[in-house]
């Protein structure tokens, strides 16, 4: 799990590690204060290497055009709010960047856009629970991110004591139902309740697709990042002018070109790796030998 400010800072580090001197200048507010959303003055440590026509990004992720300045008093008028950002209080003595090449939009969209496209090849595994119901066959799932079950269970009490794992066999996932019927569209279909008493609680393993970074086990955040780096860098390069050849056979000149082509690779890499992982890790999910015959079938 990994908040969208570490994610994007762990972005930055790759886009700006490389070279320093594309990373953005770096100040810092200094305005005795909140800054509220309100306000226009901008009190800066370095009001000399600010001037007028500047973009200033907050670390809430809002833009300010730079309108004046006012050397006497370190500060300078902006415009908040600016490029369609919205306008937030922002903290004393945090740093603010000047005219970044990433902004926190285009970051945030690159990782959103790698995260969008993970699922079926990378996922999470989660769990869920229903109740037994001695006069219903079907149970609707509430599960956000519910792509598909791979196992249904409930805790036994056998010969080597409580709470021993028991899988449920007849059982069937059901998708893609008028959700006026059935909520979500989403739901589990039992035929066979095992030892499960009215009213007792049964279990499920699903496999839950990747919503947001929060989402993400630790281990794969890296992968996203690797993959928002290539989005983010393939965008800065140019394309070819060279109208003497094919296009598609020529490799655009500069470092952040074959940067990009790096960052994708080992974005694939890792991708392929990871989907090794959870289908590995899927072996050891408790289930029964009907299902598993099952899900070879339709595999």
């Amino acid at each position: 799990m990994a908040s969208a400010a570490v994610v994007r800072q762990r972005v930055k580090d790759y886009l700006y590690g490389s070279d320093y001197l594309k990373r953005p200048f770096t100040d810092f507010l200094n305005t005795g204060g909140t800054l509220s959303s309100g306000a226009v003055y901008v009190t800066v440590t370095n009001i000399g290497s600010w001037g007028v026509g500047d973009i200033v990004e907050f670390n809430t992720g809002e833009q300010a055009y730079v309108k004046s300045i006012d050397t006497d008093n370190n500060r300078f008028i902006a415009v908040r709010g600016w490029n369609g950002t919205t306008a937030a209080s922002v903290t004393d003595g945090t740093p603010i960047e000047k005219n970044p090449k990433f902004t926190y939009a285009k970051i945030d969209n690159a990782v959103g856009a790698i995260i969008d496209e993970l699922y079926p090849e990378v996922y999470v595994f989660s769990t869920g629970s229903s109740t037994a119901n001695n006069s219903s066959w079907y149970y609707t799932t509430n599960d956000t991110g519910l792509k598909e079950i791979l196992s249904v269970y409930y805790p036994r009490s056998g010969s080597l004591g409580n709470n021993e794992p028991w899988v449920i066999n007849t059982w069937k996932m059901n998708k893609h139902m008028h959700t006026s019927g059935f909520a979500n569209g989403i739901g589990i279909t039992m035929w066979d309740y095992g030892e499960l008493d009215h009213g007792d609680t049964f279990y499920y393993t699903f496999k839950k697709e990747i919503a947001a970074t929060t989402d993400l086990e630790d281990r794969q955040v890296e992968l996203v990042v690797l993959g928002a780096v290539y989005k983010l860098m393939g965008s800065m390069v140019p394309p070819s002018t060279d109208d003497t050849k094919d296009r598609r056979q020529t490799v655009q000149p500069g470092q952040e070109a074959r940067d990009s082509s790096w960052f994708l690779s080992e974005y694939l890499r890792s991708r392929k790796e990871e989907n090794m992982r959870l289908k590995e890790e899927e072996r050891y999910i408790l289930t029964s030998r009907q299902t598993r015959r099952q899900r070879t079938y339709r595999d």
